[in-house]
Order: structure tokens, then C-alpha cells, then sequence
């Protein structure tokens, strides 16, 4: 019987596109393409998701990467940035209605602590009875050892929860470690509703 939900942030619970994100900063296509490939694609952005690198550190190499002009740019991107992550609406009233189930709620997401910050302390935030962010534990999905700190900080049975991800490889671990999932399309919700059905959880 299903009595965890567990939700991935990017591209589940928000929108994730950088190119959206940058168009914010600079009205110029090159501009924008450097600050994606420079800030956004970059090593250290994948860093800062592990909890390797701290902001401070990554503003500097950012700032030392890119040209005068856009050395400003760098401080109100990375305070802003995620403040632009649109959030999907049927999600957030699908964790409401889960909720008023008796379903406990979680979020499990490879992110920054500004981003979890910034979701747990949104109206969406006081939904979750819990997170998991890889910054703050310093690993990343689909490493196995990510889940079972998850099963571990919040005394959950793998067979109880349910995680919706959209991304594949993390679903396959997940059910791997016991857990039943569903890999997510922003676009299909309704796949998600019938997969919920079909799991008797809705």
C-alpha cells in the first residue's frame, strides 16, 4: 500500500529551461548563449547541485569566464535565477489533494540550497512533510545511496512510496531500491493521473 509521494523538483514541480531563464538577463542572443554555456552548462553548475562548490566560489569563476560586460549580470542571475522556474499548477494542486488523503509528501531532487530554500519556504512548501536535496547531502540521483537516505531520515518502506521524476534512469533506480514511480512529461499530465489510478492512489 502506497503512503509516501515523493516529487522531483525540475521539470515536475517547476519548469526548468535555461534558455527561458536567460532571456530575462539579456534581450541579445549571444549574450544569452554565453551566459547559458558558461553559467548554466558549466561544471561547477553541476557542482553546486552536488554540494561541492559553494555560491560565492561559483559567482567568482563564473565572473572570471565571461567578458566585462557581462561580469555584472553574473550577482543577479545567481540570486534570481530560480525565482524565473515556472510552477506547474496541476502539480502543485495534485500535492494538495494528496495531502488532504492522508498521503505524507516529500521532494527528492538533484538542486541547489536556493532552490530548496526557495520551494520550501513558497505556499507550496508547507505541503511537504520532508526533503532530500542532493546539495545537502552531497550526492545525486540515480546514485542508490541518495534513495536510501531518503528511506533512512524520514523511516520509509521503499514499497510505500511513489516518486514521480522525469527522468528515466531515475525512475529505474528508484524501483530498483523498492520503490514504485512513474517517469513524468509535463506535457502527458493526464499519464500521470491514470498511472495514479492504476496504483490505486487516486
Amino acid at each position: 500500500m502506497i503512503k509516501n509521494i515523493i516529487f522531483d523538483f525540475g521539470n515536475v514541480l517547476v519548469g526548468w529551461n535555461e534558455e527561458k531563464i536567460v532571456e530575462k538577463f539579456s534581450g541579445k542572443k549571444e549574450e544569452q548563449e554565453l551566459l547559458k554555456k558558461i553559467i548554466f552548462k558549466s561544471d561547477e553548475w553541476f557542482m553546486l547541485d552536488e554540494g561541492l562548490l559553494n555560491y560565492d566560489d561559483a559567482i567568482k569563476i563564473f565572473k572570471e569566464k565571461l567578458p566585462s560586460n557581462l561580469k555584472l549580470k553574473v550577482d543577479n542571475i545567481m540570486q534570481t535565477w530560480y525565482t524565473y522556474m515556472p510552477i506547474n499548477n496541476q502539480i502543485t494542486n495534485l500535492i494538495k489533494d494528496l495531502k488532504q488523503k492522508g498521503y505524507k509528501i516529500y521532494g527528492l531532487s538533484n538542486t541547489h540550497i536556493p532552490v530548496y530554500e526557495y520551494i520550501k519556504n513558497s505556499d507550496i512548501g508547507k505541503y511537504f512533510d520532508g526533503f532530500v536535496i542532493s546539495a545537502i547531502e552531497k550526492m545525486m540521483k540515480p546514485n542508490k545511496e541518495i534513495y536510501f537516505r531518503l528511506f533512512e531520515k524520514f523511516n520509509l518502506i521503499p514499497k510505500e512510496c511513489y516518486f514521480i521524476d522525469d527522468s528515466e534512469k531515475n525512475i529505474n533506480v528508484a524501483i530498483e531500491c523498492g520503490m514504485n514511480g512513474y517517469v513524468f512529461d509535463a506535457k502527458k499530465f493526464d499519464g500521470l493521473t491514470d498511472n495514479l489510478i492504476k496504483n490505486e492512489i487516486i
